[in-house]
């Protein structure tokens, strides 16, 4: 398996190394800005205690529950949403922090930037689509689109809560969070599960370091663009003038899977105490269901009119 990670990796890096390092944005209708509207049909949203719960349900308790910390909005990678997106969200939720999980790739016409039926066949069609330049992480278009699904899922959250939000993603996820730059007070720092910011993805690298991020990187790992003898390239240089605000765990391996790795998740949850102050509250803490029922239901109501 690592031997055909290598072959198809080497796939990729010769697919992109013929891309320009600034490449122009290419438009598809995927991406028309329009498409933002359909974002909160295409979410999945997640509560302390209770899990995973519908919109309305989230809406109604997202002021009422007690103890939220914070909303964080989670972005899934080339693939769209697998069980990681759940994974990641259950660490979040369990910490105390409401969370929104988009999926991008179901905007109609859209398509992922890595099908296949293998690790091996993803990388291979990663590199593909990068070439192709439309459907890939690459093309700042894409990023944009997905910049305009978070913007409206802020405007959203903003009806409802001044709680601190704060952007999260994994592998193209991640690259989804270093571009946004449009600075909503309201977002408060980032978070990036397994990538790196590469020669030729530096084109897409929009964050404000002025704003604290966490980042998980590993040297060799194959979607990070990552060898033993050229290692995944970390965002210390883009940092260089705020290097209080990067906390990187990085650890010497090949997985792209997120926190799986020994101190990694403390590492993230030490991270999130810092932004945060206010601890996670542990139990109901006198939180009756029960109470907040008509609340839920008028919502459910409302949403079917």
């Amino acid at each position: 398996i690592r031997i055909s990670l290598g072959l198809a990796m080497a796939a990729v890096l010769g697919a992109i190394s013929t891309i320009a390092a600034a490449q122009q944005s290419r438009q598809v209708p995927a991406y028309d800005k329009s498409q933002a509207r359909t974002v909160l049909n295409r979410s999945v949203f997640y509560l302390p205690m209770f899990g995973a719960v519908y919109r309305e349900k989230f809406a109604a308790l997202l002021s009422r529950e007690p103890g939220v910390r914070g909303v964080i909005i989670h972005n899934h990678g080339c693939g769209g949403m697998w069980g990681w997106e759940t994974t990641i969200a259950q660490f979040y939720y369990r910490e105390g922090f409401a969370v929104i999980t988009p999926e991008f790739v179901t905007r109609e016409g859209n398509k992922t930037g890595c099908p296949g039926g293998s690790s091996e066949e993803m990388l291979k069609a990663a590199g593909d689509r990068a070439r192709e330049g439309l459907y890939t992480a690459m093309n700042p278009a894409r990023l944009d689109a997905r910049g305009d699904d978070i913007e409206e899922v802020v405007r959203w959250l903003k009806t409802l809560t001044t709680l601190p939000v704060f952007l999260s993603g994994h592998s193209e996820g991640c690259r989804t969070t270093y571009h946004w730059n449009r600075g909503d007070p309201q977002i408060k720092g980032g978070i990036c599960h397994k990538q790196s910011v590469n020669r030729q993805y530096e084109h897409l690298w929009k964050w404000d370091t002025r704003l604290p991020m966490w980042s998980s990187i590993e040297d060799e790992d194959p979607w990070a663009g990552g060898t033993k003898e050229r290692p995944a390239v970390g965002f210390e240089s883009k940092f260089k003038d705020n290097p209080q605000n990067l906390t990187e765990f990085r650890f010497p391996g090949n997985s792209h899977d997120p926190l799986v790795r020994p101190g990694e998740g403390q590492s993230l949850r030490e991270w999130l105490n810092r932004q945060v102050v206010r601890p996670p509250l542990k139990g109901q803490n006198g939180f009756n269901y029960e109470d907040v029922l008509p609340a839920v239901q008028e919502a459910v109501r409302k949403g079917l009119q």
